[in-house]
């Protein structure tokens, strides 16, 4: 960076800085309560623009997944981050993670947000993708909620039941990690491939006896149900990673467009952090959901950016599970560290960075 942008950058700090100061002034003095989101939100997109030459910026499109996994994306799209760091961004939501990365390789998005079982999958197809950053883990993202008519007490009661999943997503894995952990295999029962957005439904009129379903659409297969629902939390069967992705070609010819992305997502995770409720706010609103329902699930989540040596290892575990359940065509596990981009984050955030090399 120049020593002019990193002044403008510093200027812009500032500018948010005293900005949040004089807001919590006003509100002591006022005595308010609760100060409305937008308005905040406009304060720190104003404090973030203005810091680009016009000339320097660069035009990217996201492909997202309309998921709990993707709050920081989100946040940073609504807080600005993205503008500041000279990034005009066009967002595509996508229904999962695995139709973002479709939409990445049909050319329709330049980066995608994607969880483990689609990298795991396109990697014994396609070599040409590469993961640049993890950005949120879960162990409670994926649950298992069945009808209680259908005979469902426990896990091991799934057997000869129908199970809605969505194939090839981490509700596909989490199913099969779930059965293996109740003494179950996928042959015991009848899955039933579906999109995530239609489980609940199915669900309650009885198409399937339960589904393996993702936040946050486990709160509306829960109210569907009533108290006809059992709900079996993930505990720490499976811890979800949810990544960046792009092409190599994409991160050969830009790597600085996905270091400026990175810095967004770190800022945005620093500003989650410490604006808790402003962020759940805004998630809320991103969803269309009650504060209390992203309030009630805010602690299932961990954000930060990081590559970990735990990513190659449960990208080998799943690729594993997946060829013994003759899932993929290969027998051979992929090098993943093949599939790993390293130079933009260490521009970003080294220390982040615990894979060998």
């Amino acid at each position: 960076m120049s020593q002019k942008g990193f002044f403008e950058g510093r200027k812009g700090e500032m500018v948010l800085c005293n900005a949040w100061s004089r807001l919590r002034r006003f509100c002591q003095v006022k005595q308010v309560k609760k100060l409305s989101t937008s308005l905040v939100v406009v304060l720190v997109v104003a404090s973030c623009q203005g810091s680009q030459d016009p000339k320097n910026r660069e035009k990217a499109t996201l492909g997202v997944s309309k998921s709990f996994l993707s709050i920081p994306a989100f946040v940073a799209k609504s807080t600005g981050y993205f503008s500041r760091e000279g990034i005009d961004l066009t967002v595509k939501e996508c229904s999962s993670g695995k139709t973002a990365t479709d939409a990445l390789f049909r050319g329709e998005a330049d980066i995608s947000t994607v969880a483990d079982m689609p990298v795991v999958l396109e990697s014994f197809k396609r070599k040409d993708f590469c993961i640049f950053g993890t950005f949120c883990r879960s162990y409670r993202m994926v649950k298992l909620i069945a009808r209680k008519d259908s005979g469902i007490r426990t896990g091991a009661d799934l057997k000869g039941k129908k199970v809605g999943v969505n194939f090839g997503t981490s509700s596909h894995f989490f199913l099969g990690a779930f059965l293996m952990h109740h003494m179950l295999s996928v042959s015991d029962i009848k899955m039933v491939n579906m999109r995530t957005v239609d489980m609940p439904v199915a669900l309650r009129n009885n198409q399937v006896d339960a589904i393996s379903v993702w936040q946050p659409y486990d709160k509306k297969a829960l109210r569907l149900l009533g108290d006809n629902a059992v709900e079996f939390p993930a505990g720490e069967i499976y811890c979800t990673t949810f990544n960046l992705v792009t092409t190599k070609s994409f991160a050969k010819e830009h790597p600085e467009v996905l270091g400026k992305f990175l810095r967004a997502i770190n800022n945005a995770v620093t500003f989650i952090q410490k604006n808790r409720e402003i962020s759940q706010d805004i998630t809320a609103k991103t969803f269309k959901l009650d504060i209390d329902s992203v309030r009630a699930a805010w602690d299932d989540f961990v954000f930060g950016l990081s590559l970990d040596q735990a990513l190659l290892v449960s990208w080998e575990e799943i690729a594993r599970w997946s060829i013994q359940n003759n899932f993929v065509p290969k027998r051979k596990i992929p090098n993943y560290l093949n599939y790993i981009c390293l130079g933009p984050l260490e521009a970003v955030k080294p220390e982040s960075i615990s894979i060998i090399h």
